[in-house]
Order: C-alpha cells, then sequence, then structure tokens
C-alpha cells in the first residue's frame, strides 16, 4: 500500500505529460541549415525561457488537487486490473477506492501528496530547464524537418502578429490548462477498464516469445562477457 501512495503522483505527473517516448534513432535526416535558421524564431517563441518551470510548477501545483481527487476516487479493484491482476479475481474485491483505505492505512495520505507535488514539480522544472536550450533547437530541427521555406515564413509571419505571439508563447501551456486536463480526467475509468485487455492481448504475444534465459542457461563465454559488462559476479546479481 505504501508503494501505491507513492506511485500516484508519478502515475498522475504522466496523464498530461503523454506517453514515454523512445530514445530516437541516430539515423536522423540532415536539417537543410537554411531551413533551420527560418525554424529557430518560431521555436523561441513557443519555448520562451522559462517555459518549463513555470510549467511544471505554479500551474501544475493548481491542477494536481483535482487530478488526485479524481484518481483516488478510482476502485482500487480497477487500478489491480490494469496493473495486470486477473479480472475475474479482480472483479471479486469490493469497490473500495484509495480515498477509503488510506483513511484507514494513512490519515495524512493527501498531506503528504500535497509535500511530495509542491517540492517535486518545482524541481523537476528547474531541471527541466536547464535544457530548454537543448528542447528548442530540437524543436526548431523538426519544424525544419516538416515544413519548407515558404511555409515557414508564413509561420513566422503569423507569430509575429498580437495573434500569434499570444498563441505561440502559450502553446506549451495548454497541456496544462484545466479545459484539457479534465478532458483527459473524464478518460481515465475507461482507461483503467481497457487495460486489462489491452495487457492480455501483449501477453499473449510475448509468450510465444523463448523465455528469458538465467544464469545457468549461459555458456562460459557468456558468462564471463556479462560479468565484464556489469562489473561484478554476475551469478550473485542474477540471484
Amino acid at each position: 500500500m505504501r508503494r501505491l501512495a507513492l506511485a500516484l503522483p508519478l502515475l498522475m505527473l504522466s496523464v498530461p505529460v503523454g506517453a514515454q517516448v523512445a530514445p530516437v534513432s541516430s539515423a536522423l535526416t540532415t536539417v537543410n541549415p537554411a531551413l533551420l535558421a527560418k525554424a529557430r524564431p518560431v521555436a523561441t517563441i513557443i519555448l520562451p525561457d522559462g517555459t518549463m518551470a513555470k510549467m511544471m510548477g505554479p500551474m501544475m501545483q493548481k491542477i494536481m488537487g483535482p487530478m488526485m481527487d479524481s484518481f483516488t476516487k478510482i476502485p482500487v479493484h480497477e487500478l489491480l486490473k490494469a496493473g495486470g491482476m486477473d479480472s475475474v479475481e479482480a472483479d471479486k474485491l469490493n469497490p473500495a477506492t484509495i480515498d477509503e483505505i488510506m483513511a484507514i492505512m494513512d490519515p495524512n495520505f493527501r498531506k503528504r501528496m500535497d509535500i511530495m507535488m509542491n517540492s517535486m514539480m518545482p524541481a523537476i522544472g528547474q531541471l527541466m530547464g536547464r535544457f530548454e536550450p537543448d528542447m528548442r533547437e530540437g524543436m526548431a530541427e523538426a519544424f525544419a524537418s516538416r515544413y519548407d521555406a515558404a511555409e515557414l515564413d508564413q509561420i513566422n509571419a503569423f507569430m509575429k502578429t498580437p495573434a500569434g505571439a499570444k498563441f505561440g508563447s502559450g502553446f506549451m501551456e495548454l497541456a496544462t490548462d484545466p479545459h484539457y486536463i479534465g478532458k483527459v480526467q473524464a478518460m481515465m475509468p475507461a482507461m483503467m477498464q481497457a487495460m486489462p485487455e489491452i495487457i492480455k492481448k501483449s501477453t499473449a504475444q510475448m509468450e510465444a516469445l523463448p523465455k528469458p534465459r538465467t544464469y545457468n542457461d549461459l555458456t562460459p563465454a557468456e558468462r564471463k562477457r556479462l560479468e565484464a559488462l556489469i562489473g561484478a559476479d554476475a551469478k550473485k546479481v542474477a540471484q
């Protein structure tokens, strides 16, 4: 139960942020320098300095309370099913919510979560703020690879208008807008109900693959290589 409590803020944080992105292949097409020069001003307007600190700090803190209220009212058996528990077994459980359970297990649960969120979000914002120049450059490269010179000129012209400047500077913040977050929150029960079937399909596909090998399945050469990679006795690590 303690693990569930600690995991809640991270689960909720994943909603507005979106799906995790896999490492990008190094086989990217070369960006035209001329197009990149046209794309950089657009990226600068969309992601000005301080955006991440603003999004992950005060703006995110305002919406975490309602998100917590919504999330903790989901029946625990739905979360267990989403985590892979057999649907039939999970449905045998009473429809108790996280709020109801935590009222017994940890009366200070909400205060604890508030402290975590109020300290974690600004820290994440400051950390991400250090990478804003790289994020801007990546955004500019993405624009330069998607739009031609004429299109980028039109986008730049729009960004120089009052409406364009307002749209551009607030675009990133749309992900934390209460109207948008409210629609995402409304999807959560349906997502929880759909997860068991999604997991079931992927599990069936994985069962067709050979099972992962244990230390005892490795050849002496593979064991030696593994120990060199880990820098320790592979048998002890595998246990």
